[in-house]
């Protein structure tokens, strides 16, 4: 009875994929750099990164919740998706939806730690979050609305510390959102050819022809954004060159690598954006370190 239990609860781990943890904390990072873009060092700040760090785990836990329950028959069809729980059955519909409200439950928990603003700021993003799982059906351009969704915590973030949304934030804004369609296209070429297959449409299919062609132009976009974004903030000059000199190194990393054929290598470029969420927030911890003291 306890080894059977353990595995139906394995099953809930896998449908919020906890037991992949790297999609969390691409939506933690976001939320720890609008923070940490006011220069300032504060006890405050701690406890923010507390408070999403668990949200992003449960929130990002119930999207893929919802994204499966939307895509349950798609994904029995695709090679990468097909024994998912729910498209292998292994859980049931009813209890995918009871374990989707739990997570929106325990999110809900945590939004209302924030401030009024900081809350309905969280909850002006629910729209697009609910549409996310259905716009592959309809247009090539879903990984414009994930990086839209997933770099909100920026805003909600800065906005906490700060009280204001100005010209930095959305700058930076922009440079997670260009950051998030770039891996997030090379983590669809692995579904490629199952994708043409049954029409579904994905931005990793629209640019197959010249994919590090576009793929340079979103990461190069992305630099931009940041480097103005972080030089109208009070950053250390050096500071700024040590974060936009690594986030060049990655990106010419990435595309380096970057290989359709080899999916295992889709995912390890794919992976490899947690790193970079850490350095980056090191390295804005850092100045807050150094303009503080």
């Amino acid at each position: 009875m306890h080894k059977q239990f353990k595995k139906k609860l394995s099953f809930y781990w896998q449908l919020g994929r906890y037991d992949r943890p790297e999609g969390a904390l691409l939506l933690f990072w976001p939320c720890i750099w609008g923070i940490l873009l006011s220069s300032n060092f504060s006890l405050v700040k701690i406890q923010y990164f507390f408070l999403f760090l668990i949200g992003s785990f449960v929130m990002r836990g119930a999207g893929c919740t919802l994204n499966d329950i939307v895509d349950r028959n798609i994904d029995r069809k695709v090679q990468r998706t097909k024994s998912r729980p729910l498209a292998s059955k292994k859980i049931s519909m009813r209890m995918a939806i009871f374990f989707l409200f739990f997570q929106l439950f325990l999110g809900l928990f945590v939004v209302l730690n924030l401030s009024a603003t900081g809350i309905f700021i969280s909850f002006s993003i629910i729209p697009f979050i609910l549409i996310y799982p259905y716009l592959k059906r309809l247009t090539y351009y879903p990984q414009v609305l994930l990086g839209l969704v997933f770099n909100w915590g920026i805003l909600v973030g800065y906005y906490e510390i700060n009280q204001i949304l100005d010209l930095k934030v959305l700058l930076l804004y922009l440079f997670g959102v260009l950051l998030t369609i770039g891996y997030d296209t090379i983590y669809g070429f692995q579904d490629l050819r199952d994708d043409i297959r049954i029409n579904i449409k994905s931005l990793s299919i629209k640019i197959q022809n010249r994919p590090k062609t576009f793929l340079s132009l979103f990461y190069i976009g992305s630099v931009i954004f940041l480097y103005f974004s972080l030089n109208n903030s009070n950053f250390n000059n050096l500071m700024i060159i040590a974060i936009i000199f690594f986030t060049v190194f990655h990106f010419v990393i990435q595309i380096k690598n970057f290989n359709t054929n080899d999916n295992l290598s889709l995912r390890k470029i794919f992976i490899s954006n947690v790193s970079l969420g850490f350095v980056l927030s090191i390295l804005m911890f850092i100045n807050n370190i150094i303009i503080t003291f």
